[in-house]
């Protein structure tokens, strides 16, 4: 019994860490926008609207170096101003330390005897969400909204919201 559960919480585990490598996406736009209209972007100093924002200059200047290349590969350049800019692109990102009670766990054994098979314990883990919006430059208006939101390595964090930003720009510009 002992070794079905040790099996059981290894298939666990490995259903967690394979959960956590993937994001979810969501995208939004305004379907009567032409994206072919728009050439160049500006980046936009990130915002950082409370206290579960991410704050590091690290991760902001990552970030901005794997954006840049993705939306040059799309055929977009960057604008030496915001005046020459078509779209301006704002990103965030949000941390949050989450935890997760796992209760006891019991198993029948011989005679219909109960025992505990394994203890009530707390899982920690840290979930993110990374928002990349895309603003007309002329009207000030969002024509574009990409967010991630999914399970961050405990450690280092930054490190998945900067690979996140492949999988929510991944679909931009709308065809």
């Amino acid at each position: 019994m002992k070794r079905l559960t040790l099996i059981t919480l290894l298939i666990i585990a490995c259903l967690v860490m394979t959960g956590c490598s993937s994001m979810h996406v969501t995208v939004k736009y305004d379907d009567e926008v032409q994206f072919s209209q728009y050439q160049t972007f500006r980046f936009v100093k990130p915002r950082h609207k409370d206290s579960q924002s991410v704050r590091d200059p690290f991760f902001t200047r990552e970030a901005m170096q794997e954006i840049r290349p993705l939306l040059e590969e799309k055929g977009f350049q960057e604008a030496a101003s915001m005046e020459e800019a078509d779209l301006l692109i704002h990103f965030y990102a949000y941390v949050r330390n989450q935890a997760d009670y796992v209760p006891t766990t019991y198993r029948r054994g011989r005679w219909g005897r109960v025992h505990r098979a394994s203890p009530a314990h707390v899982v920690h883990y840290k979930t993110g969400t990374l928002v990349i919006d895309v603003v007309d430059a002329d009207k000030k208006e969002m024509v574009w909204q990409g967010v991630g939101k999914g399970v961050l390595d405990r450690f280092d964090p930054s490190t998945d919201l900067v690979k996140a930003v492949a999988e929510v720009l991944k679909d931009f510009p709308p065809s």
